[in-house]
């Protein structure tokens, strides 16, 4: 049993799931190193096309498949963005709420990426038209139901990896070796920063009711990664978090909801409810998911530290069915005594997978070695599952759910291009392709962002 990165430990990723030295290297030196194909339902890859460039095509209204219907949905294909810088820029181009820009998943920034996402059927003569830096839009359809969040079965990933500290096939060799086991299916790095890791921190801010320090983790931790200047800015208001006129313009344009925050400040100094509430709903709930996904990954490291087995259920565990959606009130299957064998038998048959909790106000909490694991992590945390209860802030209630314990990466495939090993493979929803590739690295995750 290895031990995790220091780094990715204050994350609650305590142990790596195999034991051989790592190859060291770097993903996303460019954004083709990382590319992401969402895979649909009923198993379609949605595949990275040419970029449209040809000023024929800029000026070629894209046509709508299907009878007229109250949404259209359409693939986009995006770099160097976010899925929420995204969905923002469309918002405002379509002249639109931001709520009304769905899709199944949130893709990377430094990436190419191709998903699935819809907006109202009111907006489609409109899309039809725009232009945008950095994103292509295609094969526009009418739909009667918009893209929500799960509505995928996962990611097909192409990753290329550079600088590595042994040759090509050394380290494709070895790529195969993690790919014969399972993998803890740890949440990534990405939930919680690893150029400023707070956001899990601010998460449990939120569900403790402390929006004074919410605040203050979200405008003053500090980073070795930021700028002189912004780093003594942070610090300045970590004095007394009043900011003023020339703080708010120490603060980079990309800080948006810090700045936004900082604004409210200085008009109602003191009142950091109010000034945390103009952070949009969408990123609260992130915050408040960093923090879930920490617990998780916490539970799961004792679970591998006890010795017990992450693909496989003991009398006390859940399993659910794979490639659906539960929120931890719907379809799931507690294991006991009496049906172990039979609860066995439906994930080695691979229509069930072993699950764990990610913790939230209707986690079922029974009698069983697994729940006293929970309880202690909790107690340590200071944390009881009814404060994730927020009826008077949707943004921030959180029912919690449950998350396949381990993860298999399928249909892999390696090449060696100019000494750089590019991997593909496949991994369903809720599956980070980073946590895949920190098994064969196993080295600071800055180089995996």
């Amino acid at each position: 049993m290895r031990d995790g990165h220091p780094l990715e430990r204050q994350f609650g990723m305590e142990l790596y799931s195999t034991d051989f030295d790592g190859v060291g290297g770097r993903l996303k030196r460019r954004m083709d190193d990382f590319v992401v194909e969402e895979i649909t339902p009923d198993g379609h890859v949605l595949t990275v096309q040419p970029w449209s460039r040809n000023s024929s095509e800029q000026e070629t209204l894209r046509p709508i498949e299907g009878d007229k219907s109250r949404f259209v949905t359409f693939v986009l294909q995006k770099t160097a963005l976010s899925t929420m810088d995204v969905a923002a820029i469309l918002a405002a181009e379509l002249k639109i709420s931001r709520q009304a820009v769905s899709y199944a998943g949130l893709k990377d920034k430094r990436a190419i990426t191709v998903q699935l996402m819809s907006v109202p059927a009111r907006a489609a003569d409109q899309l039809r038209r725009i232009r945008l830096a950095r994103i292509d839009i295609r094969d526009i359809r009418y739909t009667r139901h918009a893209v929500q969040i799960g509505d995928l079965w996962g990611n097909r990933f192409t990753v290329r990896l550079r600088e590595m500290a042994v040759d090509c096939e050394t380290a494709a060799h070895l790529m195969g070796k993690v790919t014969r086991r399972p993998l803890l299916n740890y949440f990534g790095v990405q939930r919680f920063g690893v150029t400023r890791p707070y956001t899990h921190l601010v998460g449990k801010a939120l569900v403790r009711n402390d929006f004074e320090d919410a605040v203050r983790l979200m405008l003053t931790t500090t980073s070795e990664f930021e700028s002189p200047e912004l780093t003594e800015a942070r610090r300045r208001l970590a004095e007394n978090l009043e900011p003023n006129e020339e703080i708010l313009g120490m603060f980079p344009p990309d800080l948006r909801y810090e700045q936004t925050v900082m604004k409210q400040l200085m008009k109602r100094p003191g009142d950091y409810k109010r000034a945390f509430s103009q952070v949009p709903p969408k990123v609260q709930t992130i915050f408040v998911h960093a923090y879930q996904s920490y617990l998780f990954n916490r539970l799961i490291s004792a679970r591998m530290r006890r010795g017990a087995s992450i693909m496989f259920p003991e009398p006390g565990d859940f399993v659910i069915q794979l490639d659906r959606t539960h929120t931890g009130r719907d379809s799931w299957l507690y294991v006991t005594e009496r049906n172990l064998e039979e609860r066995t038998r439906m994930v080695e048959s691979g229509e069930y997978g072993l699950a764990a909790p990610v913790p939230g106000y209707a986690t079922k909490m029974p009698p069983a070695w697994q729940t006293d694991l929970l309880h202690t992590i909790l107690r340590d945390e200071g944390i009881e599952l009814q404060e994730f209860r927020k009826p008077d802030r949707p943004a921030l209630d959180s029912a919690g759910g449950l998350h396949l314990v381990s993860m298999s990466p399928l249909d892999l495939s390696t090449e060696c291009v100019e000494g750089d090993l590019v991997v593909r493979f496949s991994l369903r929803k809720g599956s980070y392709a980073t946590v895949v590739m920190r098994e064969l690295m196993k080295n600071h995750p800055i180089n995996r962002i």
